[in-house]
């Protein structure tokens, strides 16, 4: 649907502040990296509001479960192939698994809410507001990677964490945009996440 002028530059202001702003002033340090998960929440909670007001549809967020089944193969083979390159990766930079991950807290519990709010906020709605102002796929696509890249600059090793970080970010996107889903896609983020940070990937260290 063609939208005009003014209603694109909301959504680029919208896209701004939502995405680039918040992890722009943790980088800097203007906010302090140990709340990144409060306001990820806070970032959602944001989103929910903009979303209630915009009258988004479930089907446009990607909340179904008439879908789970009908897309479940082609995520499992995403989640499959993206563990066995993660580990790859690891055992190729000598990066060994963390010992008793059983007994830290964000191993137990935060995957699944973390890797939730991401997909909310980068997949469920971040890709349809790039549908409005981009008119290709290949731009969403681009753009939403990309955007989903700069999440991770406030890790360590950025020559490791972003093109990792891009790579998965271009792997959701494309998979979300023909299969959209927002409970699969959150799984599949969330294995790949407890994957990734098992192998000392993406850790703050305070």
């Amino acid at each position: 649907m063609e939208i005009s002028t003014h209603k694109k530059q909301i959504v680029f202001l919208q896209i701004f502040f939502i995405f680039v702003v918040p992890i722009m002033s943790i980088y800097f340090n203007i906010l302090p990296k140990e709340a990144r998960v409060f306001i990820l929440i806070l970032v959602c909670l944001v989103i929910y509001g903009i979303i209630k007001k915009e009258k988004y549809s479930l089907q446009e967020l990607g909340i179904s479960v008439h879908t789970f089944k009908k897309y479940l193969i082609p995520y499992l083979s995403l989640m499959t192939l993206s563990v066995l390159s993660i580990v790859a990766y690891a055992e190729k930079l000598e990066m060994e698994p963390q010992p008793n991950w059983w007994t830290q807290p964000h191993f137990l519990f935060l995957f699944l809410i973390v890797s939730f709010l991401q997909e909310f906020a980068y997949r469920s709605f971040l890709i349809p507001k790039l549908k409005q102002i981009f008119d290709d796929r290949l731009g969403v696509v681009i753009i939403n990677a990309l955007l989903f890249t700069l999440l991770h600059i406030i890790y360590p090793i950025p020559q490791l964490m972003l093109p990792l970080a891009f790579i998965g970010g271009l792997a959701f996107s494309v998979i979300y945009m023909k299969y959209p889903n927002l409970f699969l896609i959150s799984l599949t983020h969330s294995v790949l996440n407890f994957v990734a940070v098992l192998h000392g990937f993406f850790v703050i260290h305070n």
